[in-house]
This record gives structure tokens, sequence and C-alpha cells, in this order.
């Protein structure tokens, strides 16, 4: 969750008392002041690993199959090659 600027000044104001001006600031900094700064949590980075290795696994596949094909094309083509010098020998 992310606190906009009106809350930390809010929260910052009434630490500053309390903990005095440094470790107030070094509390602030552990807290997101935007959504880029939150924290990956555990369960997200595993759920994103699992979709990324599942769109991998789909582009390995189709990679395999077209390699097959062409690998398949090339034996084809250089066995009906041979079989031509073969019968012009």
């Amino acid at each position: 969750m992310t606190i906009d600027a009106a809350h930390r000044a809010s929260i910052y104001e009434k630490l500053r008392p309390i903990l005095g001006d440094e470790d107030a600031n070094v509390l602030m900094s552990q807290f997101p002041a935007v959504e880029a700064d939150t924290l990956v949590t555990r369960d997200h980075l595993r759920a994103e690993l699992a979709e990324l290795r599942a769109e991998l696994r789909g582009e390995m596949g189709s990679l395999e199959t077209r390699l097959t094909v062409r690998l398949g094309s090339a034996i084809a083509a250089s066995t009906a090659l041979l079989a031509v010098i073969g019968l012009l020998a």
C-alpha cells in the first residue's frame, strides 16, 4: 500500500518529536513513496516466474517443432540430391 504525500508528511511530523529527524527519516524511507517503489512479495514473484516459465515452454516447443520441420526438409532434400547423383554416376 502506498502512502500519499500528505500522509507521509503527517506521519513524519508526528515521528520527529519522538524519534528525532534522522531516525524519523530512516523509518519513513522504509515505506514506499510511490507505486514504483512497492516491494515485490515472494508470492507475486513466484507467480510471475511460473507464468514466464509457461510462456518459455510454449515458445521452446514452437521452436522445436519448426526446427524439426526444417531439419526434416533438409534431410529429404539431401537424400533426393544423393539419389540423383547416384543415378547419374
